[in-house]
């Protein structure tokens, strides 16, 4: 009998200490995830890049009037996805402020958010083939010294990553290994 009464004891003890850890986790609210830094220090970042590119490359008078339309288009592109990202901030926030509607009302059917999606790649494929038509003169201005260097710091500004930034097994396969 002293067995039995123990366990309980026990029991109602741990019972009682999960409590107030259980309303405390209930009673935090959900926030929206802030995705980095600010739109001024992305835009600081964005001016470091391409006074960073212009000088790695060492452009000559000639390369820098055929630079001035690839770095507007480079702006235009950086402020095409800040606007994105605003927006996407803005519709994690309206959903986090709506209450929870298990029948989803208020939100975008399948055929709008495949619209939207559309429209986005549509938008993003016209970005992309308007700074191929300012980058391809420019390019072929460059020395063969300036393509390979051109190689590694326009990379980033192209929206791909660099070698450091793919998975380990990419870094393999391209036979570059680091570390």
């Amino acid at each position: 009998m002293k067995v039995c009464r123990t366990g309980l004891a026990v029991a109602t003890v741990l019972l009682l200490a999960s409590v107030p850890t259980t309303l405390g986790v209930a009673q935090t609210q959900v926030q929206p995830r802030v995705d980095g830094p600010s739109p001024e220090v992305r835009a600081r970042l964005q001016d470091g890049r391409m006074a960073m590119i212009k000088e790695a490359l060492k452009l000559n008078d000639a390369q820098l009037k055929l630079w001035a339309p690839v770095e507007a288009q480079f702006r235009a592109n950086f402020a095409a996805r800040q606007r994105l990202r605003a927006d996407r901030r803005d519709r994690l926030q309206q959903r986090a402020e709506r209450p929870f509607s298990p029948d989803r009302a208020g939100r975008p059917s399948l055929a709008e958010r495949l619209d939207r999606k559309s429209q986005r790649m549509t938008e993003r494929a016209e970005r992309a083939k308007a700074l191929a038509d300012a980058f391809r003169p420019f390019y072929a201005s460059l020395s063969d010294e300036q393509k390979a260097v051109a190689g590694l710091v326009l990379r980033p500004a192209m929206g791909q990553p660099g070698l450091e930034g793919r998975p380990r097994f990419m870094r393999r396969a391209s036979g570059v290994e680091q570390r």
